[in-house]
C-alpha cells in the first residue's frame, strides 16, 4: 500500500530533476564540444607553428625574430580568447546556480502545474504540457530582468 502510494511521488521526483537538470546538461554538452573545437584548433596552430618554425629556421637563422614574433602574436591571440571564453562560461554557470535556486523557489508551483497537467487527457495535455515547459524557459531566461539587474 504504501509502495503504491508512493508510486506517483517518484516519478514526480524525476520530473522535477529532469527539468532542473536539463539546463546544467545542456551546457555541459555544449562545452564539452566547445572544448574539444579548441583542442582541435590548437593542436592544428601547433602543427602549423612547427612546420613554420622548422622550415623558417632551416632556411634563415636571423628569422628566429620574426618567428618569436609571430609564436607570441599567437599566443596573445590564444589567451584572449581562452579568457573571453572563460568569462562566458562564468556567466552562463552563475546563471544555472542562479535558474537552480529559483527553480528551487518556485518548487510547489511547478509541482500544482505538474499535477494539474497529469490530470488532463488528450491535446489538453499535449498543449498544457508544452505551456507549461515554455513559459518555465521563458521565466528562467527573464529572471535578470525581473530582478533589475
Amino acid at each position: 500500500m504504501i509502495k503504491a502510494i508512493l508510486k506517483p511521488f517518484k516519478f514526480i521526483f524525476k520530473a522535477v530533476k529532469f527539468v532542473v537538470m536539463l539546463p546544467i546538461n545542456l551546457v555541459k554538452f555544449i562545452l564539452i564540444k566547445v572544448m574539444a573545437v579548441i583542442k582541435y584548433v590548437l593542436n592544428l596552430v601547433w602543427k602549423i607553428l612547427k612546420g613554420i618554425y622548422k622550415g623558417i629556421v632551416g632556411v634563415i637563422n636571423e628569422g628566429t625574430k620574426v618567428i618569436t614574433w609571430i609564436i607570441t602574436s599567437i599566443w596573445k591571440t590564444i589567451k584572449w580568447i581562452f579568457e573571453k571564453i572563460l568569462t562566458v562560461v562564468k556567466f552562463i554557470w552563475a546563471w544555472l546556480v542562479e535558474a537552480f535556486v529559483e527553480t528551487l523557489n518556485q518548487l510547489w508551483t511547478l509541482l500544482g502545474m505538474f499535477a494539474a497537467w497529469l490530470v488532463l487527457e488528450g491535446s489538453a495535455k499535449t498543449i498544457v504540457g508544452y505551456a507549461i515547459i515554455t513559459v518555465l524557459i521563458v521565466w528562467l531566461i527573464t529572471m535578470r530582468i525581473r530582478e533589475g539587474e
